[in-house]
């Protein structure tokens, strides 16, 4: 599909064998490939003799090849052995010149253009002969002709040929895009009906179940699949194109010439013919099910480069979040070996799309009301929730100017409302709800872009209140804690007393530690219990959770569960999510879904959806 899809023009036992097309793909070099065990046909060395080919010297010889397309080149799931027709081939053409080749798994894509910088002394993957290919690279001589056909599934009988296929315009076909078959494609029905895949397995599995309705194909790969699937697909009309197929080489090498007469001499003592017949013929019988990836595998997850992502919401500032996310991704690295990568998406919203949209690599720590969104968009699945200060519930809470006449949560209605952002569990979706319950309709709303920020908006006197996440006061050893029902805010009588502690890392009340997000802008705004008081709060809100992809590996994902309740008990956790800076979370709590039915319930009260977000 990207190179072949020719009909191989070879009389054996006084049939055609036909040729094969070519893929695309995404480069990547991987280790020289083992070269198969299994040896080629028996050839006849007697015929070999009656042409003096030239003497190599034992030269190595880097052969780009993409171990993924069928019959050409392939590692088998079962054995773990590298086969094909190029393998066969050049394995003896190597034998015959005096040759090591050494196998690079690399993709389609680039393929032609690093043989043309000089990255490869030649590539063998079954490439279609073409004029503008051949201003980059030097051709061998086409060791096969192929054809070009249409591939349909086996109990196709809407059209009978590619004119009847093209005059009814429902019908698609599927192909690998960079292709010659790809091209052919678009030039016979238009490209508005191809649809393109990343590798020419795919576009033969769509068809077979049912997503496209034709495959243009290199014959001889189309009959590599058709001996795999004989009850499944078939090939029909007549021949669309004809070409030949050709190793390339850099611009000038000095390989072209040996490998021209070793063609010569296979063709001339039958060697070529026994190679095709094994795999081009109806013997062959090795399905895309039985081959590996090849060129086209994927990273391992957690690997340098493919690292498991790491997603906060953007509740606080980003440099604090990144800051203390490294610290927690180096611990995890160092007790399970995984790379991580730490990012803050621009939005509690982004933040849900990215880890639907790469569900086998992401773990987030999101709001409750987040979680139940991702839960229901993709399938997240939560792990933990947070712990602060031995409370797995928070608040949220009302902030209005000390000095201000709103005095109940009825005074807010046509009130200017400054929230952290639309997809913020406290700051937002809560109020909302208890909004709607209460039937108050707030005046001017202003996202503030954080919890700190809208509480600092309220010092400012840009806005009537805010609203943000609560945690209670942190009280001195011997006092009894808080509990809900109490006042939240400090007691009046401490409230002059409120100051910043000796290395600013605390705002103080008489040894009353603050710790709702007020304590967040304590360097900019040391006064901000003075200024500051808290109106009302919500009802309990199930705490943050960490949660992990819908696909997460579940044996890496106890790996790092692990690791994390390591980490929790470490000086560390508080210098990264514990941090009071961060999300002050003080330890974790395993956690269930259902935990989160209640939060669930908020949601469909409010009648709120993903899509509302952030409108």
């Amino acid at each position: 599909m990207k190179k072949l899809y020719l009909l191989v023009s070879i009389l054996i036992l006084a049939s055609v064998v036909l040729g094969a097309c070519q893929p695309a793909a995404t480069p990547t070099v991987a280790e020289p490939t083992v070269a198969p065990t299994q040896p080629p046909a028996t050839m006849a060395p007697e015929a070999t003799q009656a042409m003096t080919l030239p003497d190599l010297g034992g030269r190595e010889i880097t052969i780009a090849i993409e171990n993924a397309y069928l019959p050409f080149n392939y590692v088998r799931l079962d054995t773990g052995e590298a086969e094909g027709w190029d393998y066969d081939f050049i394995n003896e053409a190597c034998k015959r010149l005096n040759c090591k080749p050494v196998w690079v798994e690399f993709a389609w894509d680039t393929m032609i253009a690093s043989v043309a910088d000089g990255q490869f002394d030649m590539a063998a993957d079954g490439i279609t002969i073409t004029s503008e290919r051949a201003q980059a690279v030097d051709f061998s001589e086409g060791y096969v002709s192929i054809e070009q056909r249409l591939l349909v599934k086996i109990d196709e009988d809407r059209f009978q040929n590619m004119d009847e296929f093209a005059a009814d315009t429902n019908l698609l076909l599927g192909e690998q895009l960079n292709t010659t078959n790809y091209t052919a494609a678009a030039d016979l029905v238009g490209e508005d009906r191809v649809i393109a895949f990343d590798t020419f397995g795919l576009a033969v599995q769509a068809l077979i179940a049912g997503d496209v309705d034709g495959v243009v194909i290199d014959e001889v790969a189309g009959l590599g699949y058709i001996g795999a699937n004989k009850d499944q697909v078939k090939l029909i009309g007549p021949s669309l194109s004809s070409d030949q197929l050709g190793f390339i080489f850099p611009k000038g090498s000095d390989l072209v010439e040996p490998f021209n007469m070793v063609i010569e001499s296979m063709k001339a003592d039958g060697s070529l013919d026994q190679i095709n017949t094994k795999f081009f013929g109806p013997s062959f019988a090795v399905a895309e099910s039985n081959i590996g990836p090849g060129a086209y595998a994927e990273e391992g997850i957690g690997t340098e480069a493919h690292p498991i992502k790491v997603l906060f919401v953007p509740s606080v500032d980003a440099q604090v979040i990144v800051s203390g996310g490294d610290i927690m991704a180096q611990a995890l690295h160092d007790a399970t070996g995984f790379f991580y990568d730490v990012s803050v998406p621009t939005s509690y919203v982004a933040t849900i799309e990215e880890m639907c949209a790469s569900p086998s690599d992401t773990m987030g720590f999101i709001p409750a009301f987040g979680y139940v969104f991702a839960n229901q968009l993709c399938g997240v699945d939560v792990a933990f929730k947070a712990v602060r200060y031995g409370w797995s519930v928070y608040w949220t809470q009302f902030l209005v100017a000390r000095d201000s006449d709103i005095q109940t949560f009825e005074d807010l209605a046509g009130k200017k409302w400054g929230y952290p952002d639309a997809t913020s569990t406290s700051g937002y979706l809560v109020p909302t709800v208890m909004f709607q319950d209460a039937g108050i309709e707030p005046g001017e709303s202003v996202e503030t872009g954080g919890h700190n920020q809208a509480a600092k908006a309220v010092y400012d006197g840009t806005v009537d209140f805010a609203t943000t996440f609560y945690s209670p006061p942190l009280k001195p050893e011997g006092e009894t804690p808080w509990v809900p029902g109490q006042d939240p805010d400090i007691p009046a009588d401490m409230i002059d007393s409120c100051a910043l502690s000796e290395d600013g890392s605390q705002l103080l009340c008489e040894g009353w530690v603050v710790l709702d997000a007020r304590a967040n802008i304590r360097t900019e705004a040391p006064d901000v219990i003075q200024k500051v008081r808290i109106l009302t709060l919500s009802p309990d809100i199930p705490n943050d959770t960490l949660s992990f992809g819908p696909d997460f590996p579940e044996d890496m994902r106890m790996e790092i569960e692990q690791a994390l309740i390591d980490f929790s008990q470490t000086d560390a956790w508080d210098q990264s999510i514990g941090s009071q800076d961060f999300y002050n979370w003080t330890g974790i709590d395993p956690a269930t879904d259902d935990e989160y039915d209640f939060v669930r319930k908020m949601v469909e009260a409010s009648g709120l959806s993903l899509e509302d977000l952030g409108q």
